[in-house]
């Protein structure tokens, strides 16, 4: 899959001639609303039959209740730029995009979390105006591919208004059934000016949003609804409305390579969700689900079970000890919420619809209580508690959970292992040894993880990078990319812990670095460490030992033994 934001990933694209249509938007063939947003009946010409002119009248009534939603449609313009997760104390080169949006109630645009992420400047341009109102991101949502922007305050009160002449967006309150009419409305490339496309839901399914590298660092399934109208770079964050105009999903990727003609909608649960934890103050998520399933088809696994015939259900093979839902390993998870749970880890959407499990659980609002029927150990067990966001081992968005920090100590370059250490463009020359570690420590641990410190605390997977050039770590050539065991004897649980162990250690002892994958070990001399630093710093323009944030702050740590 690709996403679809213009200047994020090349697009193929492919004109094809189009046949000459109607102008079925001209102020000389659709009728005008009135002050209360209702339309008048539209007078018909004489074209012949009856039945015809009623398809005129209706396809006219449907196309001027579209034209009186395009005045919440947004083009949305970023400046970006985003830090260097190889390199942490470097930035990668500033870019543009553009993407879409449009206005919803209480004076706020929503767009695609893509389209503006590691945003430095936003413009907004109304459909139908050249000026551009510079904009801000009020919140973020990297899970759901969501964000909501505002005109920002330096904007109002110099000239007209943005919000003159805009109506916001009506949701649409039911999901759309298959077969359905929707259009989606952007700017895509190929054009500067509003781009409409029409199809109908193909399908409604239950995918990952997540897409790259990092892929598998998802919370869970979501909601989705396929389409056939055409999604290009640009449409990202654009509506799609149904027949009587309201919203029914906001644009945000397409199926690339051999496919052709299916696009991707985030549906108004998913949208309404997010808007309810966005007004309910700091945007944390989407709930993670707390265990991971096998299908239970072959009879002898069910007899193993001790699972009836007439039951269904899967098999939990791993589960996270933080989530208060209790679920273990080795239930068989029976139903959800009361929908049963087929042996393929199905449930039923709507009448002959079925998607996975997990939207069940991704779908609901912080502190929505989730209940779900186990059979443990041949009896049936309730359990019922709310679902919430679990530690991780592996975080997974900049700027949520993990930030570009770094240690330098001897030229030895620490930084903790992160889903944009694999995103990041540098990465792809070390992209085989970066997933050897991830791997590696996904085969230790669940994610989202066991494997912490106490009181929940889970502990960073601290990775050695590079080894800049020095006397006192010459020799020590063939290191890189391995994760930091112990210093001295002891496990740092984070880049700070490990600064301040360091900091720790007298001058004229040793610091010993033992890492895993086979117990390779540097031997520095600590006080070399010290007195070479300003050197190595300014050898390979590093503005610092250190990163922002790890300087001090926190309590100290016992002082590893020197190693003899």
């Amino acid at each position: 899959q690709r996403r679809t934001r213009s200047g994020r990933r090349p697009v193929r694209t492919r004109v094809t001639p189009l046949l000459p249509m109607p102008d079925l938007f001209s102020s000389t063939s659709s009728p005008e609303a009135d002050g209360t947003g209702a339309l008048p009946p539209a007078k018909a010409r004489k074209v012949g039959s009856p039945s015809i002119v009623r398809g005129a009248d209706a396809a006219l009534l449907a196309a001027a209740a579209m034209k009186a939603r395009w005045s919440s449609l947004v083009l949305v313009e970023v400046t970006s730029t985003s830090p260097d997760y190889i390199k942490p104390w470097k930035m990668h080169s500033q870019r543009s995009c553009k993407g879409s949006g449009f206005v919803i109630e209480g004076g706020r645009i929503l767009t695609n979390y893509h389209v503006v992420q590691d945003a430095i400047d936003v413009r907004l341009r109304k459909h139908g105006v050249s000026r551009r109102w510079r904009g801000t991101v009020l919140a973020r949502g990297p899970d759901v591919d969501l964000a909501l922007l505002a005109v920002h305050e330096d904007e109002e009160g110099r000239g007209d208004s943005f919000w003159n002449g805009v109506t916001p967006a009506v949701w649409c309150s039911t999901l759309p059934a298959l077969q359905s009419a929707v259009h989606v409305i952007g700017f895509p490339t190929g054009g500067t000016t509003i781009s409409v496309t029409q199809g109908v839901v193909s399908r409604v399914d239950c995918k990952n949003y997540r897409v790259g590298s990092s892929a598998f660092a998802n919370s869970g399934g979501l909601l989705v609804l396929q389409i056939d109208a055409a999604i290009n770079a640009g449409n990202s964050g654009g509506p799609a409305f149904c027949s009587d105009g309201s919203v029914v999903g906001v644009a945000f990727q397409s199926l690339g390579g051999a496919a052709d003609g299916i696009g991707y909608l985030i549906p108004t649960q998913v949208c309404l969700n997010f808007l309810a934890a966005v007004a309910g103050g700091e945007y944390k998520g989407i709930s993670d689900v707390p265990f991971l399933a096998r299908e239970l088809r072959n009879a002898s696994l069910r007899r193993r079970h001790r699972v009836p015939d007439d039951v269904t259900g899967v098999l939990v093979t791993r589960a996270s000890s933080h989530s208060a839902l209790g679920v273990r390993v080795d239930d068989v998870v029976l139903s959800i919420d009361g929908k049963k749970v087929g042996d393929d880890g199905s449930v039923e959407l709507r009448e002959s619809e079925l998607v996975s499990y997990e939207f069940l659980l991704t779908g609901k609002q912080r502190g929505e209580p989730t209940s779900v029927l186990v059979l443990r150990g041949g009896e049936r067990v309730q359990l019922c508690a709310p679902l919430s966001q679990l530690p991780r081992r592996l975080p997974r968005n900049h700027g949520f959970d993990c930030f570009p920090h770094y240690v330098i100590i001897g030229g030895l370059v620490f930084v903790r292992l992160c889903c944009p250490m694999l995103e990041d463009k540098r990465s792809k020359g070390h992209h085989s040894a970066i997933y050897d570690l991830v791997n590696y420590q996904i085969a230790r641990s669940f994610p989202p993880a066991d494997g912490g410190g106490e009181g929940g605390e889970v502990a960073e997977i601290l990775l050695l990078t590079e080894i800049l050039a020095a006397p006192l770590n010459y020799g020590y050539t063939c290191h890189a990319w391995r994760v930091l065991d112990t210093l001295n004897g002891q496990r740092p649980k984070s880049l700070r812990a490990l600064h301040q162990m360091y900091r720790a250690v007298p001058d004229g002892a040793f610091l010993e670095f033992v890492f895993s994958h086979g117990g390779d070990q540097i031997v520095l001399d600590a006080t070399e460490c010290r007195q070479s630093e300003p050197d190595i710093l300014q050898l390979h323009a590093i503005p610092s030992a250190t990163s922002d944030g790890l300087q001090g702050g926190g309590e100290e740590p016992a002082a590893p033994a020197p190693a003899p």
